[in-house]
């Protein structure tokens, strides 16, 4: 075969490789036209890679030659074929990814100096009319969606034969890097980002659009602002209307994500078929494992007709069983017992919640609130018919009153039974606090997850002397009352006592206040978080997971303080600390594991002094004022002396110089991000092998030395390509 042969070959099978798999008849038959012994060719050596590696490893190694050789070789072509496109607007600055589809490129709008996103139809799949409407769809389907949870739009064009369209950027992971690093996520999390996915999706729906392709793939994180985006309506379709790219039957989508009817290529899919899709996203996400993992694909069809998933909290017992109970109803059989729409979903999933009241019984689940409300009521009625009433009969009557509410929770509790709770335990689920309550409460009678036993003192002292001045003073203040209502006289020394009582209780909580609030703002908190710290609620929420809030918590006994999320130094740290719990058998990849840590962090420090030494002289002000002064430049009647040329010269290559360094804060910026993406992965996994029991804890330990040597790979050998962003299909 001629090199020039092999060239063709190379670059079909690359392009093959790259598309998806429903898509890769059509991708052959459009690039290899009448010639059949291209397509023998191409055919062979993909039937080949298709099979076992070690029985091929010839056609593996062809196969990946002619990807890479694909990227190399095409890459400087269609990135000036763009350049060419945009036109001035836009400044190029990497690639991003590749795809089936096509291209995506980094660029700078420099009309409104902002980072955005080029995705570029391929060229040889530009010649079909079917790729070029599954393009244009894509686009006009995302102009119209414009919502904060959705990857936007800026504009769409072809130049040249040449389609393209312009999107948002997000700097971050998709969910699916966030997987393949972490294994699974908190509870807490999952719950966030399917409720956002759910308000995306139910703007998507109001606007008639069934997206069909909802994958952790699809699904990016964005590091900056923290939301949850969905991207990729390449294969959506407008509810109501017939879709002629699958009018045939075909079967569009992911495979272990679809529903069930959409599997079947049936051509009436509707809203709740994404929400079977973004059910399997959260049961990715909470068990680590898709609903149908291990069942090939061929079988997976039939599979998902006659059989449920298994359920999320056999393979996950620690989620909770309302979160649970949601995701399992998203992926019905039967679309008619799923959510009827995403608002519901989304509702529900505000009303989940991972405190423990979730794993009570669900007629007990009204204790926690009922109990302090009978406590409360008892103490106020009871106070104010033995310090404010003067007759018995008075006193009398609040006290029947005082009783009503603790008698009518008795009755409550005697009405609902005890579901298998011993008395004790119904007294102590009825007398924790409400959900909101930050102030001191018997620790005896606290939930189990509350936080109060991991406040440092000064919080502790702040709440037991608020609560006291909150009991106290109006106690001494009734008492006086009471003393005048009663006829007895007080002598001046005794007003001045409780006088002076109330002045000490007033000032000495306010002293004591300040002093906290003095002490929280020297460890950095700011008023709100602070205020927060000191007197807010004791159940565990996202705003005790804030890095500098997490930082003052004291940690329980045989654990380690969490690390920063956005600091690698801090995950050594943590790393080193964890290590010494871990089980014997697991301590080499311990060990490992913080040496690896320790190199991210040093990494990640370069990365910082570099971006720190670039950002100066290769801002995108430096950049505007260069091309102002060529275009002043040219402007100028003195244009053609050769000191304007040289000074013309001088400024051009200074430009370029600037924009390639710009370029190079670009890149520093995002391997930046991805070594901290990899640092929370190590920290996870090293989690997951201290977590694990005793007959798993080889199987974890495997699954961390893998990312060891994943990062080790990542760190000597930096890469020239940087993976995407967004899903490029």
């Amino acid at each position: 075969m001629t090199p020039e042969r092999w060239a063709e070959v190379k670059a079909v099978v690359a392009g093959a490789m790259e598309s998806p798999f429903a898509d890769r008849e059509r991708y052959i038959t459009c690039a290899c036209g009448a010639d059949r012994e291209l397509r023998r060719e191409v055919e062979s050596l993909l039937a080949a890679a298709d099979e076992d590696t070690d029985s091929v490893p010839a056609a593996r190694a062809a196969v990946t030659a002619a990807r890479e050789s694909l990227v190399i070789e095409g890459d400087a072509v269609l990135r000036s074929i763009i350049e060419r496109a945009l036109g001035p607007q836009y400044e190029v600055v990497r690639l991003l990814g590749r795809g089936g589809m096509g291209a995506v490129y980094l660029a700078r709008d420099r009309a409104l100096d902002r980072l955005v996103a080029v995705k570029v139809l391929r060229p040889d799949l530009a010649e079909a009319a079917e790729s070029r409407e599954r393009f244009r769809r894509e686009a006009r389907i995302a102009a119209q969606l414009s919502h904060p949870g959705i990857l936007p739009l800026h504009s769409y064009g072809e130049v040249d034969g040449v389609w393209y369209f312009v999107m948002g950027f997000v700097r971050g992971q998709s969910l699916a890097e966030r997987l393949r690093l972490e294994g699974t996520l908190p509870a807490g999390d999952v719950r966030r980002i399917l409720i956002e996915l759910a308000d995306a999706l139910e703007w998507a729906h109001r606007h008639g659009v069934i997206h069909r392709d909802i994958k952790p793939a699809n699904v990016l994180l964005d590091d900056e602002s923290g939301r949850t985006i969905l991207a990729d309506f390449g294969i959506s379709k407008l509810k109501g209307t017939i879709d002629s790219l699958t009018v045939t039957g075909a079967v569009w989508g992911s495979p272990q994500f679809m529903s069930p009817e959409q599997g079947i290529g049936s051509t009436d899919l509707d809203e709740r078929s994404d929400i079977y899709s973004l059910g399997a996203v959260g049961y990715t996400a909470l068990a680590g494992r898709e609903p149908f993992a291990g069942v090939s694909s061929e079988e997976l069809v039939f599979r998902r007709l006659s059989h449920d998933p298994v359920p999320l909290q056999t393979v996950a017992p620690s989620v909770p069983e309302d979160l649970a109970a949601i995701v399992m109803r998203c992926l019905a059989r039967d679309r008619d017992e799923r959510w009827e729409a995403a608002s519901d979903l989304r509702e529900a999933l505000g009303r989940a919640s991972a405190v423990p009241t979730t794993a009570l019984p669900e007629p007990v689940r009204d204790l926690p609130s009922f109990g302090p409300y009978a406590i409360l009521w008892a103490v106020s009625w009871a106070m104010l018919a033995f310090l404010t009433v003067p007759n018995t009969l008075g006193r009398v009557l609040l006290l029947l009153v005082a009783i009503i509410v603790p008698v009518g929770l008795v009755l409550h509790v005697w009405n609902i039974g005890r579901h298998g709770l011993r008395p004790l335990e119904i007294v102590r689920i009825a007398s924790w606090p409400p959900e909101w309550w930050g102030m001191w409460w018997p620790r005896a009678l606290r939930r189990p997850t509350d936080l109060w036993p991991r406040l440092p003192w000064q919080a502790r002292l702040v709440r037991v002397v608020l609560s006291t001045f909150l009991l106290a003073l109006p106690t001494v203040v009734l008492t006086q009352q009471w003393f005048g209502t009663h006829g007895v006289p007080l002598s001046a020394g005794w007003n001045s006592l409780f006088l002076a009582g109330q002045v000490v209780l007033v000032l000495g909580t306010a002293s004591v206040v300040a002093g906290t609030l003095w002490w929280t703002h020297r460890r950095g908190l700011s008023l709100a978080d602070g205020a927060r710290f000191l007197f807010g609620a004791t159940v565990p929420s996202l705003a005790w997971s804030k890095p500098d809030v997490a930082r003052l918590l004291v940690v329980p006994a045989g654990d380690v303080r969490p690390p920063d999320r956005d600091s690698a130094a801090d995950h050594a740290r943590a790393v080193g600390d964890l290590i010494r719990l871990l089980p014997d058998a697991a301590s080499d990849v311990g060990a490992e594991a913080l040496r690896v840590a320790r190199r991210l962090a040093s990494a990640v420090e370069q990365c910082d002094r570099e971006i720190a030494s670039l950002a100066h002289d290769s801002s995108t002000t430096e950049i505007d004022r260069l091309e102002a002064r060529l275009t002043a430049l040219d402007a100028s009647p003195t244009g053609d002396g050769s000191d304007t040329r040289d000074l013309r010269d001088l400024l051009t290559h200074q430009l370029d110089l600037v924009r390639r360094m710009h370029a190079r804060g670009e890149g520093l910026a995002h391997r930046r991000a991805k070594l901290l993406h990899l640092t929370r992965g190590l920290w996870a996994q090293l989690c997951l092998v201290r977590n694990a029991e005793s007959a798993s804890v080889t199987r974890a330990a495997d699954r961390l030395r893998a990312l060891c040597a994943e990062i080790t790979n990542e760190l000597t050998h930096r890469p020239t390509a940087n993976p995407p962003f967004m899903s490029v299909t």
